[in-house]
């Protein structure tokens, strides 16, 4: 039988009650002798309408899919699992499911796939028991007949219509389709000398010990091999380059179990992320191994869907002690086949930046900085207090409640809106309302937040010896900024960071010495803008808010207070009805000013309409680092959603080209000169130094900060102060 015949039948079907309970079955369309076959649950309104598979607004959205994949349409059949369309849109009943399969399988069979692509669970269920939030993105071999197919495993991009937050979980998938590699190893002995390239993993117990722990290699007949170890045995690692899939945690079992550590060595975890195939969960603590890497970017999710591994996890082998060493082996074998794979595409900033801040920040997590305990008891006790001053006459925990009260009852016009295309109720929409019980909610906010999440959780992550040891990030944003948790010390920015920065203090007979970059957003927006007169101001040390306060026509305090807004504001994307909220001034006069200001620096409009050509063309921007970043937003059908697009497309650059330069500025004072940094926040690091030599450091890195970095012939300048807390600081 030919699908043209099949198609027939299928349109003929009787048997299974389909004409007495659903609308004419819809047959599958594509290459007869294609090399994926695409199978989706059955077929929507749309496509029960047109007779076609996949024409709805799940059709045009799997189009998207298929193009980021690079995929060719022609090489592409498309079916369903049930070949009508339920009424009432409901599941297909049991009963049309087993009639409906002979089809399918009939289909199968002749299209002979070489990859069958199933959507959504109950598709997949067909081929394997695991569910699709398990498998999504990877692939996993079937039997049909006798013969061998690749499964690969998709969300059914319908799915996205209900969850937006699924959309940016599939262009990752789709765009990075899974492969499969040769993984299989053999155990040699103890070697005497190792290749450029190897990888390890490391097992320990709950007290840190050093348990089995391997290397894994190719030698010189490209055979892949595993040497196995125990205990805290030394091993020099020479020039070779070591692969680690989260080295931090690795590096710090070796060290602490006494083993050489290797200097050279790399992050596949990180590598991962450079190359733009995931982010790592900003909560998880990476105690938990392997709970808190097991998808994102864990080692196990990423191996099975980059070389088709299927990996045990902890829990299944803990308590067989029989299969540790070849649990601990296939780690080992996967970091290093990961590196093989991504490496020779991997980014520069990776070898430049990513790799040597991970030492960087695990310096600044092992001394942690110092908290004054009864300062913080005094701190709760006074956020309790101000928390229960406040009174607002709606549930400042509804934001259905808020939005109501915003926009129908005081008639505010919505200007930012949800993933869902609601109005947004955030922080960035509270600020901009001039109303009491607004600005009463983001007050309560804040109290709430310190006194929740900051306050109460330092005092339960402070040492014995009061010192925080929080870990930074550098995985989990889109920008490649830092994040920092456990705690999280990059958000004492609240309207009380006054006396929450109180509670960081210098040790006995040190000080703190902080040091914050100047205006680093506009330098780096001026270099990306390519404006001359910008770049011209910040190279003869000029001061920009004034430059634009005589381009506005103004003058005095207040000018300057609405110049600064415009600048920073222009960063953000910001619009004439943004502006005149924030400013207090009509939306006209807002506009006026926006106007001037491109007038003035004419660098700037060029520089959003390039961008917006850009992201409209590749839905991607990059810093001036090389760091690329995937703008999901304008994959979106709602202009809501793209417009909050292109102002991420946009800002990005900024931001990101911001932490570039604060990250080279960490790796040049660490490696060159083992600067004692205890904190970086945003665009802030912060020194613990021995008082007798505070002054005099104080004034080095004045001088010598802005040295690190130039950009376009414009260096980066510092503020710099000093004092025996983080907030009671001089000026130097």
């Amino acid at each position: 039988m030919t699908l043209p015949e099949l198609n027939k039948r299928i349109l003929a079907c009787t048997k299974c009650e389909l004409r007495a309970e659903c609308k004419a079955p819809v047959p599958g369309t594509g290459n007869p002798q294609a090399k994926y076959m695409i199978i989706g649950r059955d077929p929507g309104a749309d496509e029960d309408k047109h007779g076609v598979p996949f024409v709805g607004l799940a059709g045009k959205r799997l189009d998207k899919l298929l193009g980021l994949s690079g995929i060719d349409i022609e090489d592409v059949y498309i079916t369903n699992k049930v070949k009508c369309h339920p009424p009432k849109n409901k599941p297909p009943r049991k009963s049309i499911v087993k009639a409906c399969l002979p089809w399918l399988y009939e289909e199968i069979s002749l299209v002979e796939p070489e990859y069958i692509v199933a959507l959504g669970t109950e598709v997949l269920q067909l081929f394997t028991p695991h569910g699709i939030q398990e498998t999504h993105g990877t692939m996993m071999p079937i039997e049909i007949d006798g013969r061998q197919i690749k499964c690969i495993a998709q969300y059914h991009p319908a799915a996205a219509l209900h969850q937006p937050n699924l959309w940016s979980t599939m262009l990752d998938d789709w765009q990075n389709l899974p492969g499969q590699v040769n993984a299989e190893f053999v155990v040699v002995g103890e070697q005497k000398l190792y290749p450029d390239l190897i990888a390890l993993d490391t097992e320990n117990d709950d007290k840190g010990k050093l348990g089995t722990w391997s290397v894994a290699f190719r030698d010189k007949a490209e055979r892949l091999c595993v040497e196995t170890m125990f205990g805290g045995c030394r091993k020099f690692w020479r020039n070779t380059t070591v692969a680690m899939h989260n080295a931090k945690w690795d590096l710090r079992v070796l060290k602490t179990n006494g083993v050489n550590v290797p200097k050279n060595f790399i992050d596949t975890m990180v590598l991962a992320y450079c190359l733009g195939l995931g982010k790592q969960n900003i909560s998880v603590d990476e105690s938990k191994q392997d709970l808190g890497l097991v998808g994102g970017l864990g080692l196990k999710y990423l191996a099975r869907r980059h070389l088709g591994m299927t990996m045990k996890t902890w829990h299944e082998v803990k308590d067989k002690p029989e299969e540790h060493l070849e649990y601990n082996a296939s780690d080992s074998v996967a970091t290093l086949l990961l590196a093989e794979k991504w490496l020779p595409t991997a980014p520069q900033h990776f070898f430049d930046i990513d790799t040597p801040l991970t030492a960087v920040l695990m310096a600044m997590e092992d001394r942690g900085i110092q908290v004054d305990p009864n300062f913080l008891s005094r701190f709760v006790e006074k956020l309790d207090k101000a928390i229960m001053e406040i009174s607002i006459p709606i549930n400042p925990n509804s934001p259905k409640q808020i939005a109501k009260y915003l926009y129908e009852d005081l008639g505010v016009i919505p200007f930012k809106f949800t993933k869902t295309g609601q109005p947004s109720t955030d922080h960035s929409v509270l600020e901009h309302i001039d109303d009491a019980v607004a600005q009463d909610i983001l007050r309560l906010r804040s109290l709430k937040t310190e006194r929740n999440t900051y306050a109460a959780n330092y005092m339960d992550k402070k040492t014995p010896d009061n010192r925080i040891h929080p870990t930074f990030k550098q995985t989990s944003t889109g920008t490649g900024r830092l994040s920092c948790v456990q705690p999280n010390l990059q958000n004492v920015e609240t309207e009380d960071k006054s006396d929450m920065r109180k509670l960081f203090v210098a040790s006995e007979d040190k000080t703190i010495i902080r040091a914050d970059a100047d205006q680093i957003e506009l330098k780096v927006f001026a270099v990306e803008t390519d404006d001359e007169i910008m770049l011209d101001v910040f190279r003869r040390g000029g001061d920009i808010h004034a430059e634009t306060m005589k381009a506005l026509g103004l003058s005095g305090k207040e000018g300057r207070r609405f110049a600064k807004t415009v600048n920073f504001g222009i960063l953000y994307g910001a619009k004439p009805w943004g502006v005149s909220q924030t400013l207090g001034v009509t939306v006209e006069r807002a506009g006026e000013f926006i106007d001037a200001l491109f007038k003035k620096y004419p660098g700037i409009p060029e520089y959003f309409e390039n961008m917006k050509q850009q992201l409209d063309a590749t839905k991607t921007v990059c810093d001036w680092a090389g760091r690329k970043c995937r703008i999901d937003a304008l994959f979106a059908e709602d202009w809501r959603v793209k417009e909050h697009g292109y102002r991420q497309g946009y800002n990005m650059p900024i931001q990101g080209g911001a932490g570039e330069i604060v990250k080279l500025c960490m790796i040049d004072l660490h490696y060159k000169h083992s600067a004692p940094m205890v904190l970086q926040v945003h665009d802030e690091l912060l020194f613990e130094v021995e008082d007798k030599d505070a002054l005099e450091y104080a004034y080095w890195l004045k001088k010598y900060l802005p040295t690190i970095v130039r950009l376009k012939d414009i260096s980066f300048s510092w503020t710099v102060s000093l004092g025996k807390n983080w907030y009671e600081q001089e000026e130097i």
